[in-house]
């Protein structure tokens, strides 16, 4: 008989999962294979062995009151860790509206312009604001982009 048929076999048998007339074939071979019978022995040991102790009851454990204070204490840092990203955020949205206000890139105002102000002229603008949206919206390189053109003079034309 091949090995592994007859480990299979074995292992069915010491499992209690062998049909009957199966089960005296086997007990046939065993009687006649004493190498066979002792891995039989063996593999039946180490079923008993184990289905012992997965019947035995573990004793039952309680947390301890301290890691329920820390469970709190580990939410209570999620939440706060939560509204930090979210101040965070609207800071930087604060910071780029102030950027796109001071650069001039506001549409139409309602107060009339007055002679001696200067317009930006659309020319200048334009390379910028395509390099401005060619970025993500919350990176850092977008931020930088617009504080250095708010921070620039740009070419300036009079308004009549």
């Amino acid at each position: 008989m091949k090995f592994d048929v007859l480990e299979r076999l074995l292992m069915d048998r010491a499992l209690g999962h062998l049909d009957p007339d199966v089960e005296a074939l086997l007990v046939d071979y065993l009687a006649n294979d004493p190498t066979a019978a002792d891995q039989a022995q063996e593999l039946q040991n180490v079923v008993d062995g184990a289905t012992e102790a997965v019947r035995r009851t573990g004793l039952a454990i309680e947390l301890p009151s301290e890691i329920h204070r820390l469970m709190w204490r580990h939410r209570a840092e999620q939440a706060l860790a939560l509204a930090a990203s979210f101040v965070v955020g609207v800071g930087i949205t604060a910071l780029v509206f102030r950027a796109n206000l001071r650069s001039g890139n506001v549409a139409i105002s309602s107060v009339p312009a007055q002679a001696n102000q200067s317009v930006v002229s659309a020319a200048w603008l334009a390379p910028v604001k395509g390099k401005v949206e060619s970025l993500p919206f919350w990176s850092n390189q977008r931020v930088y982009l617009l504080a250095s053109v708010a921070g620039q003079s740009p070419p300036t034309a009079r308004a009549n």
